[in-house]
């Protein structure tokens, strides 16, 4: 692991993680930036959740993501496909935040991840 400059941030600093268990699906909310030395904590985040779900949806609110770099897309692509094989698919809250929409359209992640713009309506109903 490469020592951590003196200048930089550490990467609790860059990204918080909370999940939120709830009856009808669990809710990875991400704050900060989404690089490669904070999509670990995402990717972990993500993956223990769709362990845990048991039939409930996973909910990841990135509305308060400030950067999606290209290690935040490759874990979101990752945690879709096992999400899929879960036969629940990933549901991905955004908002117009050019920082996170825009690698998804670009990418084309934004035909392929089911996208919702709050997480009261990527809840089941």
């Amino acid at each position: 692991m490469a020592e951590q400059s003196r200048n930089e941030p550490a990467a609790e600093q860059l990204l918080h993680i909370e999940v939120r268990r709830e009856p009808a699906a669990i809710v990875v909310f991400a704050d900060g930036e989404v690089d490669v030395l904070t999509v670990g904590r995402l990717r972990a985040a993500v993956d223990e959740a769709l362990i845990d779900a048991a039939g409930r949806p996973v909910v990841v609110d990135l509305t308060e993501v400030t950067f999606l770099g290209s290690h935040g897309l490759a874990a979101l692509t990752e945690a879709a496909a096992k999400a899929e094989r879960g036969h629940e698919p990933l549901r991905v809250v955004v908002d117009q935040t050019r920082a996170v929409i825009r690698p998804l359209q670009i990418t084309g992640l934004d035909e392929v991840i089911a996208l919702y713009y709050s997480v009261d309506e990527a809840l089941p109903q």
